[in-house]
């Protein structure tokens, strides 16, 4: 199960001791947001208190519209059209070596690993001789919980289990080398940007929008169960039959909050027992008549949020339609897709590529590799781009068909002139 957010009582009764027992307010729920810490255990290092931060951060994803929104959108920016090479004319049989070991749908995954978890991995496997690498396959990163770092601070292993949730002492965990550290047929690369205060893992770059996603799924879950209740108001219940002793009162506030606490309980009634009409507990309708408001509130604050953890400078880029004017037209649109793909596209990209590139040399592959863009050709910056090669990064677009970006290179320094 995921870690999700730990809600507990807190009793603050507003009267003194003298006054006992007359009015009483209960606050249902606290939130708690999950610590990103590593954890050490014997042989590897836990990812989050329980060892499921993963899991927390798939949830996340599946439960959130806008962060699912963004996670898909920025993920299929980065892997944009595929791999390419600038270069793939003059090196034709590494071209095509280089297409056979780095398949579309594993350089998919990881490029959505990277983006949704904040890492990825791959499983290298060598010939029988280790001449060369034969294969290369997605791993999901979840699976994987790094070894303890050796002397010199470098992490020589990963352990791998389908299910860290049932994991238990004493299971045989199987342990993985990483990337040049052995000479077994198999080893782990292991995909992470640098994260200040953060070893073996990376904290996703959308960190501080964790919570209000978890806000945004509670929202609907709230509105669900109204819905699924009869839309019932909150209600204010008085207890007419004297006021009860410290630890009854605490039982009965113990019995509600159970029972009452959080979204997936919202808009249910209570049904009470009672010996006769005088002693009756009466239950009152509380009216919220901008309850309606508070949530669109809620709900347009998180979504922002959101956006903006993943750094999104226009919703329609990523799919989401956006009334605030931002990205609205295309002079805007276009403005927002240049700052957006050399912001946070490209430094995601490249440092996949540093990766994909160690693969290449040690099968004696020289390509200058990169992901074609799924940017249109009317929104590509070209007035930096002097060499051919620069053009073909950009665009996407092969020398043999060129002749079309030439004539957009010349209308924009007409336009910067």
């Amino acid at each position: 199960m995921a870690k999700k957010a730990r809600h507990y009582a807190k009793k603050r009764p507003i009267m003194n001791n003298k006054e006992e027992g007359k009015i009483h307010i209960v606050q249902l729920g606290s939130y708690s947001r999950p610590e990103v810490k590593e954890y050490y255990n014997d042989d590897f290092v836990a990812y989050g208190e329980d060892n499921d931060y993963f899991t927390y951060l798939i949830d996340r994803y599946n439960g959130s519209p806008t962060n699912n929104a963004a996670i898909n959108g920025i993920s299929e920016m980065i892997y944009g059209r595929g791999l390419d090479a600038t270069d793939s004319k003059e090196n034709e049989s590494g071209y095509k070596e280089m297409k056979e070991l780095l398949k579309k749908d594993v350089i998919k995954r990881i490029t959505h690993d990277y983006k949704m978890m904040g890492q990825a991995a791959l499983q290298v496997i060598y010939t029988k001789d280790r001449s060369k690498i034969a294969q290369v396959e997605h791993i999901p990163v979840e699976t994987l919980r790094a070894e303890k770092c050796n002397s010199k601070g470098e992490i020589e292993a990963y352990y791998y289990h389908s299910d860290w949730s049932t994991a238990s002492t004493g299971d045989k965990l199987t342990r993985i080398p990483a990337f040049g550290f052995s000479n077994a047929a198999i080893e782990i690369l292991y995909i992470k940007p640098y994260r200040a205060g953060y070893k073996y893992y990376s904290p996703v770059d959308y960190q501080g929008g964790l919570q209000y996603a978890e806000l945004e799924e509670e929202i609907a879950n709230y509105h669900i169960n109204n819905i699924q209740n009869g839309l019932s108001p909150s209600m204010l219940i008085n207890f007419n039959n004297g006021t009860p002793d410290a630890e009854q009162r605490d039982a009965i506030e113990n019995s509600i909050i159970n029972k009452f606490s959080g979204s997936s309980n919202a808009g249910r009634f209570i049904l009470a027992f009672n010996d006769s009409k005088e002693l009756a507990a009466t239950i009152e309708p509380v009216q919220l008549s901008d309850a309606h408001q508070q949530y669109q509130f809620l709900s347009d604050e998180s979504m922002r949020k959101v956006m903006v953890s993943h750094r999104i400078v226009s919703p329609m880029l990523v799919g989401i339609k956006d009334n605030s004017g931002l990205g609205n037209n295309a002079e805007e649109l276009q403005t927002a897709s240049v700052l957006m793909d050399n912001t946070v596209i490209r430094p995601m990209q490249v440092t996949i590529l540093d990766e994909l590139e160690k693969i290449l040399e040690y099968n004696g592959i020289e390509l200058d590799i990169y992901f074609k863009t799924l940017q249109p050709l009317e929104f590509t910056d070209l007035t930096n781009a002097i060499s051919e090669a620069e053009i073909e990064k950009e665009t996407g677009v092969k020398k043999d068909i060129e002749e079309e970006v030439k004539e957009k290179v010349e209308e924009q320094i007409e336009d910067v002139e």
